[in-house]
């Protein structure tokens, strides 16, 4: 099954950043707005909009990813150096600096949007 990208619907920032990141990573997973959404997978709506959200296995088994590390996972999907990047947002002290720079991007993603 292809795992789920769950970004904010309501966020052109983030929507432009899927598609850019679509482009590096094609397959293995879709991007879903959270304003398309039909199944939430026991997500709260403030949880959905504070983060973007990688749900793998979304029908059995779930297993959830948000901020940096669902980023990561999609470049891990896609494998080769991309894939390298994407454990690094995994493995610390690395994982505390891509958590550091996502919160910073995501509270901030009205100023960094003119950049996508």
């Amino acid at each position: 099954m292809t795992a789920i990208l769950i970004t904010d619907g309501n966020c052109g920032f983030c929507q432009r950043t899927a598609t850019k990141l679509a482009r590096i990573a094609p397959t293995g997973w879709i991007n879903v707005p959270s304003t398309e959404l039909t199944n939430n997978h026991d997500l709260t709506q403030e949880q959905l909009e504070h983060s973007v959200w990688l749900i793998e296995s979304p029908n059995s088994n779930p297993i959830r990813y948000s901020g940096a590390k669902a980023v990561g996972k999609v470049l891990r999907i896609r494998g080769g150096l991309w894939g390298a990047l994407g454990w690094l947002t995994f493995i610390p002290p690395m994982s505390w600096v891509a958590a550091g720079m996502y919160r910073i991007v995501a509270n901030n993603r009205k100023f960094f949007s003119r950049f996508v």
